[in-house]
C-alpha cells in the first residue's frame, strides 16, 4: 500500500516539459495576436487615409484603440516570453507584473475602440437619416 500511495504522489507532480511545452506554446500564441494586431492597425490605417469625409472622429477613434491594444499585447508577449525558463522570483514577478499591464492596456484599448465604434455607427445613422429626408 505505502508503494501505492508513493506512486500516486509521482504521477501529480508536474511533468516539467509539458509545463513548458504549454508555456512556449501561450507565448507563440500572444506574438500571432501581435501579428494579428499590427496587420489590422496596416488595414485601419488605409481605410481611414481613403476616407473623404472630414468628421472622422469615430474611426480616429477606433485605430487609436487598437493601437493601444496593440501595445498591450505587445507588452504582454514580451512579458510572458521572458518569464519561460526564468528562475529569479523577483524578475519573473515583474514580468508577471508587465503581463497585467499589457492586459489592462488591451482591455482599455477594447473599450476606446467600443466607443469609437459606437460613435461611427451613430454619425453613419445621422447621415443616412438625414439623406432620406427631402
Amino acid at each position: 500500500m505505502e508503494h501505492q500511495i508513493n506512486q500516486d504522489n509521482y504521477n501529480e507532480e508536474p511533468d516539467h516539459k509539458k509545463i513548458k511545452q504549454f508555456e512556449k506554446e501561450v507565448a507563440l500564441g500572444l506574438w500571432i495576436q501581435v501579428l494579428g494586431q499590427v496587420i489590422e492597425i496596416k488595414g485601419l490605417t488605409g481605410l481611414l487615409n481613403i476616407e473623404r469625409d472630414t468628421d472622422l472622429v469615430g474611426e480616429t477613434q477606433i485605430l487609436t484603440g487598437v493601437w493601444i491594444k496593440t501595445i498591450g499585447q505587445l507588452l504582454e508577449a514580451i512579458s510572458v516570453s521572458c518569464q519561460i525558463g526564468e528562475k529569479d522570483l523577483i524578475k519573473l514577478l515583474q514580468e508577471q507584473k508587465v503581463a497585467i499591464t499589457g492586459d489592462f492596456l488591451v482591455s482599455l484599448g477594447a473599450a476606446y475602440e467600443v466607443l469609437g465604434g459606437i460613435r461611427t455607427l451613430g454619425e453613419e445613422e445621422t447621415a443616412q437619416t438625414l439623406q432620406i429626408i427631402p
